[in-house]
């Protein structure tokens, strides 16, 4: 990387553009030396100083000065004159000339011209009574290259000796300070506000104030108030508080970089030299350098393929942006950055990834974003503070899905078996009929009694049938043991037969008769009386066909079952009961909230955007015109347009449907919904209007109604930006002013805090917002966020006052950067070569505040 003496650019320095030497015929303490007063110099931070001498260039003690100083203290030669007006008190006035400058040269030119010889001095009887004219003189200095300073205000000697009670005299002063001053020094800060107010408003221009110490002894060195210069300490940097007499000069204790907070980026490092594109066959190298950032508007300028814009696009790629390029990622690229300007600096490394707040603007994007509709409308959304798109309440949401489920659980409760409810509910009453009927027939004094001896005669039926059944096993089994026996003896008897002995044989055949003939005959019969008599009960419930036995025990079972169909009836009612609630009013709740939600959304942008023109209620009253400026007097205004696609509405509503039942005009035929009202009125349930339950409406089409217009409406409703300029909408507008407007309001977001980093903003904005706006809208915005812009606009860049100007080249495909301040005279020369119309662009900078560049 090429360097120049302060690549960073003008940065805020202390100055004291009138200091007294012991070559002043006044001056207190003769035994000050050179030492002693750079000494003092460098301890008080002073960067730059004028000797300032009455009425004399002491040559040798400038030069030795400037050499002790080296580079720690600008020298600037410089003279002190007192002026023939003023009356008693005369006016002072100082000449102040360039660091080379020869003095010699220059000094014998002032003796020459203003008769300030050494002889000239003596004739006139010594320092103390001399007087030059004032307007000759000046014309002197400035025709010799230098600039000239006046004391004014109340400080001692000043211009306001010049009365203002005659009109002569106040055209002299203002020819005095329209033609011959470049420079007011006050003699106290209150001093300011009355030339801000009365003065510069009277005369229609402003020059440069300063406070100075007007030492005449540095052993006692005090600085009323410390004189800051935004400049290089250079002559060529002093010239600048000429041109922009406001920004370039402070009166103020603290450094004026700490009036605004910033988090500005400070440092771009390239640890080797590699290559930017990823797979590119004609790659190109970024070359091993560091790049220092100043705090306020850098402007990268170069020729065509110099690499200006692939320097930042490389950066916001590495910090996340999304970039036209495919990047290189290396560790040996980092970046540093304040959070705050008093904090010390953060490195990141851009292979992590980090994430670092600030706006990027690439080029061509603003052209691209205005040319669609749908980006552009999200961009004002976002850049006006509502981050997010409209989207369905997620409360609304929740509701919605309970009514629909619940319409659809109700619906298959009162539709269940293809029958409706009121067939269901005399289908319940007849059977609860039916069975209290029969509840009240088995439990009355008459039946009661029946049932209960029903059980008993069971029972005894049941003990006498097992007592006939044992009766005649019991027969069976005595006959067939005589049987066996009676053999098992006769057997015996044969075998003893020769011993004349014989065992009678058994006979139980009077037991058996008796079981027979008396006993069997009478449990039979008692067997047929129960019988009858179970018969006769069972004659009286003759419709039933279960036991009878449990029928007392079960009439709980019956009264339950009468409850179960009381409830079923119940579940029925209350569901009746509930569709009524949900065809009256749930739906029109829904549809009366979505109506609610878009239209608060649609306030809610419209109140974002008033308050995005008031400013945060932090802001001061010079942010707040700041911010006002910058949006402009176009009259911009945002409104929110509320569209409905019908075309689309029905598209989807038929994409669920039959198509062989349905189509699109049939669908237009039933539902009659051409407009946002119409659907309003329908999904409200609008009196005399279509709706949700109208007759009309199917029961399938009702069910994808639902889904569609209470849950999906967002498919076919949406919100559009509508920025206005003057009343007329800006899509009428050119590109060019459509871009303009588009940057105002980002601009006007986030104003005083992230970096913004804009490619090339002369190629997406119209060239009168540039000539006319921009260049105010920069060197205002500065103060309060750092700006890094590529551009081939010299307007752009010089009129802005750039505070650092880092130029890129390409030599053989190897991108190296310089950088440095307008004033350097390196930079200066470049700029007029590179940019077209530059020379012009610094001459009419000069011109705007009346200053003749020698």
């Amino acid at each position: 990387m090429e360097t120049t003496l302060f690549e960073r650019g003008s940065e805020w320095r202390k100055w004291d553009l009138h200091l007294h030497t012991p070559s002043s015929h006044d001056y207190h303490d003769k035994s000050v030396t050179d030492i002693d007063i750079i000494q003092k110099l460098t301890d008080s931070n002073i960067v730059a100083v004028a000797i300032t001498d009455h009425h004399i260039i002491d040559t040798n003690r400038i030069k030795s000065l400037q050499q002790i100083a080296k580079d720690k203290v600008l020298i600037l030669p410089g003279i002190e004159f007192c002026s023939e007006l003023g009356g008693s008190e005369s006016i002072h006035f100082i000449g102040i000339f360039s660091e080379n400058s020869d003095i010699d040269s220059l000094w014998t030119k002032l003796q020459g011209k203003l008769a300030l010889t050494p002889q000239d001095i003596y004739q006139k009887g010594g320092y103390e009574n001399i007087q030059c004219d004032l307007i000759e003189t000046c014309d002197v200095i400035h025709d010799l290259g230098g600039i000239t300073s006046i004391h004014a205000g109340s400080k001692k000697n000043t211009i306001e000796n010049i009365k203002n009670n005659l009109i002569t005299k106040m055209q002299q002063k203002r020819r005095i300070l329209s033609d011959c001053i470049d420079i007011l020094e006050l003699g106290k800060i209150e001093d300011s506000n009355d030339y801000e107010t009365k003065v510069f408003p009277n005369i229609s221009f402003r020059l440069p104030m300063i406070i100075c110490s007007d030492n005449h002894d540095i052993k006692k060195y005090v600085l009323k108030h410390n004189c800051w210069i935004k400049a290089d300490p250079t002559f060529e940097g002093l010239k600048q508080i000429i041109y922009e007499p406001e920004e370039r000069i402070k009166i103020q204790e603290e450094n004026p970089d700490f009036n605004f907070e910033k988090s500005p980026f400070t440092e771009i490092r390239f640890s080797s030299n590699m290559d930017v594109f990823n797979n590119e066959p004609d790659n190109v190298t970024f070359q091993e350098c560091v790049i220092p950032l100043n705090n306020n508007l850098i402007s990268i300028i170069g020729g065509r393929g110099t690499g200006k814009s692939i320097l930042i696009d490389y950066i916001a790629s590495g910090l996340g942006k999304e970039t036209k390029s495919s990047f290189t990622k290396s560790n040996q690229v980092t970046v540093k950055r304040k959070t705050s300007l008093k904090d010390a600096e953060q490195t990141f490394i851009l292979s992590d990834n980090p994430n670092i707040p600030f706006m990027y603007i690439s080029q061509s994007q603003i052209k691209d974003i205005v040319g669609n509709t749908k980006e552009f409308t999200k961009n004002i959304r976002e850049t006006i503070g509502v981050t997010e798109e409209y989207s369905v309440p997620f409360e609304y949401k929740e509701k919605a899905e309970n009514y629909i489920n619940d319409y659809f659980g109700v619906i298959k409760i009162l539709e269940a078996n293809n029958t409706n409810s009121t067939t269901k509910k005399a289908a319940i009453d007849k059977e609860i009929k039916r069975y209290n009927d029969f509840i009240i027939n088995i439990t009355s004094q008459e039946n009661r009694p029946k049932l209960e001896q029903y059980k008993h005669k069971i029972e005894l039926l049941e003990i006498r049938k097992s007592f006939y059944h044992r009766l005649i096993k019991r027969e069976d089994s005595i006959l067939q043991f005589e049987k066996e026996v009676n053999i098992d003896l006769q057997e015996l008897n044969r075998i003893m037969s020769n011993l004349n002995l014989n065992i009678p044989l058994i006979d139980n055949k009077s037991t058996t008769d008796y079981i027979q003939s008396a006993v069997l005959p009478v449990i039979i019969k008692s067997i047929k009386e129960v019988q009858i008599e179970i018969d006769e009960t069972k004659k009286t419930f003759e419709n039933y066909s279960g036991d009878l036995a449990t029928l007392l025990d079960n009439v709980t079972v019956y009264q339950n079952k009468v409850i179960e169909f009381q409830q079923n009836k119940k579940v029925l009612e209350d569901a009746e009961k509930r569709f009524y609630l949900i065809k009256q009013f749930s739906f029109k709740e829904l549809g009366e909230k979505i109506k609610e939600s878009i239209t608060n959304y649609t306030v809610r942008i419209e109140t974002q955007w008033k308050k995005f023109k008031l400013g945060h209620e932090d802001y001061t009253s010079e942010m707040k015109h700041l911010l006002s400026g910058i949006l402009g007097a176009d009259n911009l205004n945002v409104t929110v347009n509320v569209l409905f696609d019908s075309n689309k509405m029905y598209e989807l509503l038929l994409q669920k449907l039959d198509g062989r039942s349905y189509s699109i005009n049939k669908l237009k035929s039933i539902l009659n919904i051409s407009s946002l009202e119409d659907y309003y009125n329908f999904v409200m349930q609008s009196e005399g209007k279509n709706h949700i339950f109208s007759e009309t409406i199917t029961p399938d089409l009702r069910g994808r109604l639902l889904e569609l217009f209470y849950k999906n409406y967002t498919h076919f409703i949406s919100h559009e930006i509508i920025v206005t300029s003057n009343n007329k909408n800006i899509t009428k507008l050119s590109h060019g002013q459509q871009g303009t407007i588009y940057l105002r309001m980002k601009l006007s977001a986030n104003l005083f805090s992230e970096t913004i980093v804009y490619d090339q903003p002369e190629d997406d904005l119209d060239n009168d917002f540039i000539m006319s706006d921009l260049v105010s809208i920069f060197r205002k915005i500065k103060k309060y966020r750092q700006v890094i812009i590529v551009s081939h606009n010299a307007n752009l860049v010089v009129n802005a006052d750039s505070e650092q100007i880092i130029i890129a080249k390409n030599e053989d495909g190897v991108l190296h950067y310089t950088s440095g301040s307008l004033e350097d005279t390196q930079i200066n020369k470049m700029i007029c070569q590179i940019l077209e119309g530059g020379k012009s662009a610094f001459l009419n900078r000069e011109h705007k505040y009346q200053f003749s560049n020698q």
